[in-house]
């Protein structure tokens, strides 16, 4: 299957038949918490782009916090060592009446360089008689395509997540920053998170139930607000820009581009998951780069949200799902 033939329909059917989804719920990220809060842009993002989130004033913002799993009944981590992938979306709901939406996940980079490499990678991990992945399959895929190894061992090296207020989210994608001369500047982003307070140990975090995040990050938010600043990270020559599959090196420069603010739960969160958080959604000032990833996840996003919207959806995990 090329990329010329692969459809966001034909990608949404076999994430739905490997992963676990559930009628009504997200075909990924099934499992959320909308959360409210302000970002405020650096000097250095004004300078940069012309965006209107980036010039200075106090922006209101939707962030919705989500266990990456197709299935919302997936626990927050694989293991009780192993951490599972987790998301933070952003939507930026900017002066003029639009808005702008990010999606970030907690590694720097993406277990694929093509829409058609992720759908195989699910392929692959779809569950055997025994209900669980063949691991010589995965391995198999790995060495086919050795160069998301780098990924993937983000993905083993993942520990229990203590909070999604400890966690930093990477956009995985390149984009352009956008001056109001006409200049353009590729760049990375990234939330690194500024709570050093209410850290768990590993031994804390083994005794929580299988689905905690959510109900973590409440009771968090209830104490006080918490924080992350905007990065970015910028190429040098010769970085690869359009593929997701590969982080650029930690010794890149970066600029924090301002800091966000969450201070309360969202109080309705039935509207959040209404919410497309699509991340080729910019507004000018920032531009798309052309990595075939991030096109396709637009197309994907719109035709999960089509059929979840037909479906009735079953709370699977009302307890914790803040409903």
């Amino acid at each position: 299957m090329t990329a010329n033939t692969l459809s966001p329909q034909q990608a949404i059917t076999i994430i739905e038949k490997v992963a676990g989804t559930k009628p009504g719920y997200r075909r990924a990220h099934a499992r959320g918490l909308g959360i409210r809060g302000t970002f405020q842009a650096s000097q250095e993002a004004k300078a940069l782009s012309k965006a209107e989130h980036f010039q200075g004033d106090p922006i209101p913002c939707l962030v919705r916090f989500s266990n990456a799993a197709a299935n919302p009944c997936a626990p927050d981590r694989t293991s009780p060592d192993i951490g599972r992938v987790l998301g933070m979306a952003i939507r930026f709901d900017l002066p003029s009446g639009a808005a702008a939406t990010w999606a970030g996940i907690n590694i720097p980079s993406f277990p694929a360089r093509t829409p058609e490499e992720f759908l195989a990678l699910t392929s692959a991990q779809a569950p055997g008689s025994k209900g669980k992945p063949n691991m010589l399959r995965i391995i198999w895929h790995v060495l086919k395509h050795i160069h998301i190894l780098a990924s993937v061992k983000f993905i083993k090296a993942l520990k229990p997540s203590g909070s999604f207020a400890l966690e930093a989210y990477y956009g995985i994608h390149t984009y352009y920053l956008v001056d109001a001369a006409g200049k353009r500047n590729a760049f990375r982003y990234r939330w690194i998170p500024r709570t050093d307070s209410d850290v768990p140990g590993a031994e804390e975090i083994k005794g929580r139930p299988e689905q905690y995040l959510l109900n973590e990050i409440r009771s968090r938010l209830a104490k006080g607000p918490v924080t992350w600043d905007l990065v970015a990270q910028f190429p040098s020559p010769g970085d690869e820009l359009n593929d997701p599959s590969i982080a650029w090196p930690e010794d890149r420069p970066k600029s924090v581009l301002g800091r966000l603010v969450l201070d309360r739960v969202h109080e309705d969160q039935k509207a959040i998951e209404g919410v497309v958080f699509d991340p080729t959604n910019v507004v000018p000032g920032l531009e798309l780069s052309e990595d075939p990833v991030l096109k396709f996840r637009s197309l994907a996003y719109g035709v999960s949200f089509e059929r979840r919207d037909k479906e009735k959806r079953t709370e699977a995990a009302p307890a914790d799902m803040g409903q």
